[in-house]
């Protein structure tokens, strides 16, 4: 019987190399984000980070795989390939569930390598099992890779712990972190490849599993994986970077409280009869206090500089998303793009809350700037109609309108924010029901202007809900959130654009009988008056 060894997509060995780099990267950040978690936190970090680690070294070892063809077509048998991608993530689990403790001796970090190298290799050889051709190997080669294995994973364990010992921000980490990850990532694929030269194919020979293979696309899958793969791990570093700014910020607010609290405390103890000292407390005080407010408005600063951080990932996942679900219309691969309609519509929804928390946090921040242009009100309201319509109707409501003609000398973009969240709510809440959108010129205060009223038939509101109506990350109660979604930033942002534009918003409710606003906004700039 005739011995074949194949040969390799140069394309796709480097793809699989690169797989290998930027899962090697992402292991490095994971294990000190899951030393600094306790509890459940901790417990989801390392699932997420199994998952993440597993499905790397796996993509690069399937992506290697893929790049290696034989003379004749080869099948591969689904369970077997599943099987494989198992054993990656529970050997992840254990490696990570060890190296990320709080203190992880030599001996644990060398059994850590030991479990993640069987992992590694199980996972290799099991994957090989998979194509359906008998493969016989070479014993000097498979020891030769189990070795790399065993050198690879104890390695990659203890640059991860090295990593995780206050280095951040120390000159070079940045560059000894990536040039770490280069090592390791020719470590796990010097295994692989290794273990490809210790196989040699029996072309003729009939597999166990011969008739219960699929014969796969190599070249467009591997792609696919690989792009898949590097996209979930961009995710991941995306979401790693966020969260330990997030603790950071959370920690320095938690400073400013237990500082505030300690002093409070020695406050109390010194007794009211002491009044110079009780003056000079009260002082510390409020200088602490003073403090804290300074921290969340770093915050609320921070996040307000972060918009093209935050946004900019998004928008390409969102961009890749739509690029990668034509690929697949052409392809013909109908479960590929309702997969990637979901991603779309996750990251679209995700973005629509970030620009939601981006803004309180630039009003908060004091970073708004008003730009004034003059514009015709029913060119406006048409545009903002086109807009909404679909919404409110595609909730079985009718939409009335009543358009004003005349101009306006004022933000446009913030006007039309404002009306559009407002009507929104209104398509939103109400169901089967009328939603009523009119404008009229009406006075105020000795100022010329012009009142909005959208008016709708839907659930309404009680008194008490309407009192904190207007306060951020506020809906009416607990149940209109899990039933009808949303942040409860619009209303807050609506009403603050509006102050800052001279205007002001009223609402007048009753539970069950639907909800009117009126939004009056001066015909001019504020400084005309």
């Amino acid at each position: 019987m005739h011995h074949h060894h194949g040969s390799y997509d140069t394309l796709l060995v480097l793809f699989s190399y690169i797989v290998a780099i930027a899962a090697s990267y992402t292991v490095l950040d994971l294990v000190n984000r899951i030393s600094t978690t306790s509890g459940s936190s901790r417990w989801l970090w390392l699932s997420f980070g199994a998952c993440s680690m597993g499905m790397g070294i796996w993509s690069m070892h399937f992506v290697g795989m893929l790049a290696f063809s034989l003379p004749v077509p080869v099948a591969y048998h689904i369970p077997t390939v599943i099987l494989s991608v198992l054993f990656a993530i529970a050997a992840s689990f254990a490696a990570l569930h060890i190296v990320g403790r709080s203190q992880p001796t030599i001996r644990r970090i060398v059994s850590g390598g030991i479990l993640l190298a069987a992992g590694i290799v199980a996972m290799h050889y099991v994957g090989m099992e998979a194509m359906l051709i008998p493969i016989r190997y070479d014993d000097f080669y498979v020891g030769l890779s189990v070795l790399i294995a065993l050198i690879a994973a104890i390695t990659a364990l203890w640059l991860s712990f090295y990593f995780r010992r206050d280095r951040a921000g120390k000159r070079g980490y940045i560059a000894l972190k990536i040039g770490s990850a280069l090592i390791m990532g020719a470590a796990v694929a010097g295994m692989h490849y290794v273990g490809m030269i210790a196989a040699s194919f029996e072309m003729g020979g009939v597999s166990q599993f011969e008739g219960s293979g699929l014969i796969l696309d190599q070249k467009w899958l591997a792609y696919f994986i690989s792009g898949g793969t590097l996209f979930t791990l961009g995710l991941s570093l995306t979401g790693i970077f966020i969260s330990n700014k997030f603790v950071s910020l959370d920690s320095e607010i938690e400073d400013k409280t237990a500082e505030i609290r300690s002093m409070n405390e020695e406050l109390m103890e010194l007794n009211d009869h002491l009044e110079s000292l009780v003056k000079e407390r009260t002082n510390e005080l409020t200088h602490a206090r003073d403090e804290a407010v300074r921290a969340n408005l770093i915050k609320s600063q921070f996040l307000a500089n972060m918009s093209h951080e935050l946004r900019t990932p998004l928008n390409a996942i969102i961009g890749y998303s739509e690029m990668l679900m034509e690929e697949a219309d052409e392809m013909g691969e109908q479960a590929f793009t309702d997969d990637l309609d979901k991603i779309r519509k996750a990251g679209t929804h995700l973005l629509m809350l970030i620009n939601d928390i981006l803004d309180i946090s630039k009003i908060e921040a004091g970073k708004v700037e008003l730009y004034y242009e003059q514009t015709s009100i029913a060119d406006l309201m048409q545009e903002v109609i086109a807009t909404v319509q679909p919404l409110i109707e595609g909730a079985g409501n009718t939409l009335r309108t009543l358009i004003a003609e005349g101009e306006l000398e004022i933000d446009v973009t913030k006007l039309r924010q404002i009306l559009l969240n407002l009507l929104s709510n209104a398509g939103k809440f109400t169901h089967a029901g009328n939603v009523r959108f009119e404008a009229y010129p009406e006075p105020s205060k000795g100022r010329s202007g012009y009142s909005f009223i959208i008016a709708d038939s839907g659930i309404g509101m009680t008194a008490e809900q309407l009192k904190r109506l207007f306060q951020p990350f506020t809906q009416a109660d607990a149940s209109t959130t899990r039933k009808y979604g949303g942040t409860g930033l619009g209303l807050a942002i609506s009403h603050r654009y509006l102050a800052m534009m001279g205007g002001h918003i009223q609402v007048t409710s009753e539970q069950g009988q639907g909800s009117t606003f009126k939004c009056w906004v001066p015909a001019g700039r504020r400084e005309e008056v």
